[in-house]
């Protein structure tokens, strides 16, 4: 599955590839960032997933943006500066979820007395 998406993304770097494998499309990298960002879905280890059902309303949404894509082998042309600024949120927003869930696993292994403590401290 990673070959075929690295394959079609050598020729569109500025679009969305999505790699579709059973009852769900797939995308990697950037681009599992930028979708990310877009419908508030959890990048994991740098890889989204859709079921097939949603297809139309990810494919509206990416239109209305501007944002081109590969989907069943068509090609959306889109702006290559907007997929470039969503690129940008959609990696800060998934830093941003990292640092989340490090901090939440530290706290987690406090009791609710260091907790506190902690809180008075800041």
């Amino acid at each position: 599955m990673l070959e075929e998406y690295n394959k079609l993304k050598v020729n569109n770097s500025d679009k969305i590839v999505f790699i579709k494998r059973g009852y769900f499309y797939y995308t990697y990298f950037r681009d599992s960032y930028i979708i990310s960002y877009i419908f508030n879905y959890k990048a994991v280890n740098s890889k989204v997933s859709f079921p097939i059902t949603s297809k139309a309303n990810i494919c509206n949404k990416l239109n209305k943006l501007n944002i081109g894509y590969v989907i069943d082998n068509e090609i959306v042309y889109g702006d290559s500066e907007i997929y470039s600024s969503y690129l940008i949120l959609g990696y800060n927003k998934v830093k941003h979820e990292i640092l989340i869930e490090e901090i939440n696993n530290i706290l987690i292994n406090y009791d609710i007395d260091t907790l506190i403590k902690i809180r008075n401290s800041l």
